[in-house]
């Protein structure tokens, strides 16, 4: 008789989640999103590891860093190019054969890609020829625009269906963005001696004052303009051999996806309108952490508070916000919070607001929730088609109504009249007329519905995955 041996345990899944930046070196709303669904299924029993590409001047390009970050085991690769030429920004050989090295060691089951800007959509093809499914989750319109996504021209025109016809002079024009610092960076890599230590050059950078940083930011960011408006114009009729090969490349890597979620429909439904065959979509809402504090009441009394949270840069609307603030007859009380790459643009986002708006920089994800305490309504004018910003939800979920553009996936969101209320893209006197109405903000502020939980997220995500695997 044999003895009863007891089963064994099956192992845990081991998960990829790719992205084009993540955390310290940045924490926008893909990275959030990425570092959140991860810890959130690591809590599940899953073992996920990140992949990302990493500027490191003084690091050879392509070399492979491993670290960890807030729990997490994240492989770097080194990419000191952020400016490429296609066919490199879409599809790097040199890129798929890293990435493939570290599919071998890490034996991943499942592979999430969340973007793959600055790597390769290679990266698929080797997925699959050792057997890996691959879920995509879709963020924003790279995979349709090669000019990072925005599917929005440099004169502010969106482009929406894409028009191929014009791709080429635009990627041309966004490739050309490079400022002195990244033409510094990209010499420092190819030349520093490989006894200098990694991150030299940013490490160098941060040492420096405030002033001091502040003015070569500003250097950079004239020599950045100066060269994106010399950047030559497509004089050829049709779409640009470039293009039609990086089409072409995506074309062949979308087959080896196994299924598609999208925060929202419009994303989905616009990519597709764009030609893209993207295989077992599903609109998978993105939940937020719940504060287990519970939100502070909103002032019945004095200035309207308005807030902008986001990176300082054209397609996210801090202008339209200032004209809006210029133009207002109540007392509005206008503050925007958010790293500003680009310090000269801030500079003239301030003028605008004639004194009206209070600047300040980034600050961590865990304060969010607090800055949304102190204000009584979030504003989010972006002229470009967002998806799912997560401030949204995390405004909703702190019981403040939000204004945004009537643009890409923000009314799916917000509830006109119930969450907050949209107007007209680009619009900044309707949005100067809506935080005029101070007592329809009040009124607002009671209706706001909360958002989905990241705990009901995460076990939705986690049962796709399962049953991708399955």
């Amino acid at each position: 008789m044999l003895a009863w041996q007891p089963m064994p345990s099956r192992r845990s899944r081991r998960i990829l989640f790719v992205a084009h930046a993540f955390e310290p070196d940045s924490s926008a709303g893909v990275e959030l999103y990425t570092a959140r669904l991860a810890r959130g299924l690591q809590q599940r029993g899953w073992e996920p590891t990140v992949l990302v590409p990493r500027l490191r001047p003084g690091r050879a390009q392509y070399a492979r860093i491993e670290e960890r970050v807030g729990g997490l085991p994240v492989v770097g690769v080194v990419q000191n190019y952020p400016y490429q030429d296609l066919p490199e920004a879409a599809a790097d050989p040199v890129i798929d054969r890293v990435v493939d090295a570290v599919l071998g060691d890490l034996k991943p089951d499942l592979i999430a890609i969340q973007t793959l800007a600055g790597l390769s959509v290679g990266i698929l093809a080797r997925a699959a020829a050792r057997g890996i499914p691959v879920v995509l989750h879709l963020h924003d319109g790279w995979w349709a625009c090669a000019s990072g996504g925005q599917r929005r021209h440099p004169d502010g025109e969106l482009c929406l269906p894409v028009d191929k016809a014009r791709c080429g002079a635009c990627f041309d024009r966004f490739r050309h963005r490079e400022g002195p610092l990244e033409r510094a960076g990209r010499w420092a890599a190819g030349r520093l001696p490989g006894v200098v230590p990694p991150d030299a050059v940013h490490r160098a950078f941060a040492a420096l004052p405030d002033s001091a940083r502040g003015a070569l930011k500003r250097l950079n960011e004239k020599g950045a303009r100066r060269t994106a408006d010399g950047a030559p114009e497509a004089t050829a009729p049709g779409v640009d051999p470039r293009i039609e090969a990086r089409d072409a490349a995506i074309a062949a890597a979308l087959p080896h996806v196994a299924a598609t979620f999208s925060p929202t429909a419009f994303l989905a439904e616009s990519l597709q309108g764009d030609g893209l065959v993207f295989p077992g979509v599903a609109v998978v809402p993105t939940g937020v952490p719940t504060d287990p504090r519970p939100p502070v009441a909103p002032t019945s009394d004095g200035p309207l508070r308005a807030l902008f949270v986001g990176t300082w840069v054209p397609h996210k609307g801090p202008q339209v916000f200032a004209e809006a603030l210029r133009r207002t007859t109540a007392p509005v009380q206008g503050r925007a919070l958010g790293p500003d790459p680009f310090p000269q643009f801030r500079a003239e986002v301030e003028a605008i607001a004639s004194g009206r708006l209070q600047a300040s920089g980034a600050l961590p994800p865990e304060a969010v929730a607090a800055a949304m305490d102190e204000a009584d309504v979030l504003v989010v004018p972006s002229v470009w088609a967002e998806n799912a910003p997560l401030v949204i939800l995390e405004a909703r979920g702190r019981g403040r109504p939000v204004f945004a553009s009537d643009l890409g996936g923000l009314p799916e969101l917000i509830e006109e009249g119930v969450d907050g209320r949209l107007f007209p893209a680009g619009d900044a006197p309707a949005l100067a007329t809506l935080l005029d109405d101070v007592a329809g903000v009040r009124a607002l502020q009671s209706s706001v519905r909360p958002p989905r939980s990241l705990e009901d997220f995460c076990a939705d995500v986690g049962a796709r995955y399962e049953a991708v695997l399955r």
